[in-house]
């Protein structure tokens, strides 16, 4: 009895093995990674320090910390101002003494970018971030030398307009303009009717001169520190949603997700697609597939002997998901616009398939009545 048990299984291991292979597949194995890989040249890279290191992949900065926190102040001279400038002093004979009066208008003045003006008996002085008093109380100081208790009038003839710009993803977005109360970031955004997306995954930048700066809107939410004041010239920019990622394979909710560059790890897009399966998937089959820019390039070292390689064109990074040291890289890589998540079956998940072709057998028809 023994030998025809064992002479009916091992036909019956055969055909289910055969008809494995004929289910349905939910991707490429491990081994097909491999093997295509190499076939095409293609590097397939361990996530690890070195690996993520050698990438520098720019995050979303975390604060506001390289941006001026002071305050908007109306009434403070700016560049592109025009200011009017008169001067006296208290001396019958003293060198602006005209017809009976020691005072003279030396006339209008616009602001140079540097925040300077030229005057005659003066000479060049910086007048921008002072408010027409301190102007005053500069180009008197500087005439003491000159002329008899010089006194100096300065009033602002015509002002640079205090606006800002809010841009981007936004319900309203154009130009805002500043009160003596002083918006912030936060009040700039409401102004624009609000920021269109999820506050964890929508940049704003703060653009301030040649400075620029960003971080995440959930960030700015959650501390008061990073609602900076705005000044005027600023430009508000809210972005997010512009890139793309694909997941596939065994994920409980694999497709196509948007978020923004520099502010999702591998860790979070895989959350973001439902987490892996826990009846389908090999956590050591984590895959992300990356076709690298033109011209861009990363150089790797090998720790065991310092040997340096340059990775150009398409690239696969591999995150072992069953250690947790793979899961901790994994929160450390950033995705790019473009890649693919793609996580592989566990073994026997498709040798599985097989045995569920006969909890519901196909009812095979009876042969004809003769």
């Amino acid at each position: 009895m023994k030998s025809f048990r064992r002479f009916i299984a091992i036909p019956l291991v055969i055909a289910s093995v055969a008809l494995a292979a004929c289910t349905p597949s939910d991707g490429p194995s491990p081994r097909d990674v491999r093997r295509d890989a190499r076939a095409q040249d293609v590097p397939i890279l361990s996530l690890n320090a070195s690996v993520i290191n050698a990438l520098g992949t720019p995050r979303v900065s975390d604060d506001f910390s390289g941006v001026s926190r002071t305050p908007y102040t109306p009434g403070i001279i700016r560049p592109g101002d025009v200011i009017s400038v008169q001067v006296f002093e208290d001396a019958n004979e003293g060198m602006f003494s005209v017809d009976s009066t020691s005072s003279i208008s030396l006339g209008d003045y616009t602001v140079s970018p540097g925040g300077t003006v030229t005057l005659p008996f003066v000479g060049t002085v910086r007048v921008a971030g002072n408010s027409a008093v301190g102007a005053q109380r500069i180009i008197s100081r500087t005439l003491s030398e000159r002329a008899v208790d010089p006194q100096a009038t300065v009033t602002v003839s015509l002002s640079a307009t205090d606006n800002y710009t809010v841009q981007g993803n936004v319900a309203a977005g154009g130009t805002y303009g500043l009160t003596p109360r002083g918006e912030t970031l936060l009040d700039a955004l409401a102004a624009a009717g609000g920021a269109q997306g999820d506050p964890n995954q929508t940049t704003v930048t703060v653009r301030r001169g040649a400075e620029s700066r960003s971080t995440l809107l959930a960030s700015i939410i959650a501390d008061p520190s990073q609602n900076i004041p705005l000044r005027p010239g600023d430009a508000v920019i809210v972005g997010g949603g512009e890139a793309s990622f694909i997941a596939d394979g065994a994920l409980s909710s694999p497709g196509e997700f948007t978020f923004a560059e520099g502010a999702l790890s591998l860790g979070q897009a895989i959350a973001k697609a439902g987490g892996l399966q826990d009846s389908r998937a090999n956590p050591n089959a984590v895959y992300v597939f990356r076709r690298m820019p033109v011209g861009e390039s990363f150089v790797l070292e090998r720790p065991s002997d310092g040997e340096r390689r340059r990775i150009t064109n398409d690239v696969i990074f591999h995150a072992d998901y069953s250690s947790p040291t793979g899961r901790l890289n994994a929160s450390d890589f950033m995705l790019r616009d473009g890649d693919v998540v793609y996580v592989g079956n566990a073994p026997l998940a498709q040798f599985l398939k097989f045995f569920r072709i006969f909890e519901n057998p196909p009812e095979v028809p009876a042969p004809p009545t003769l």
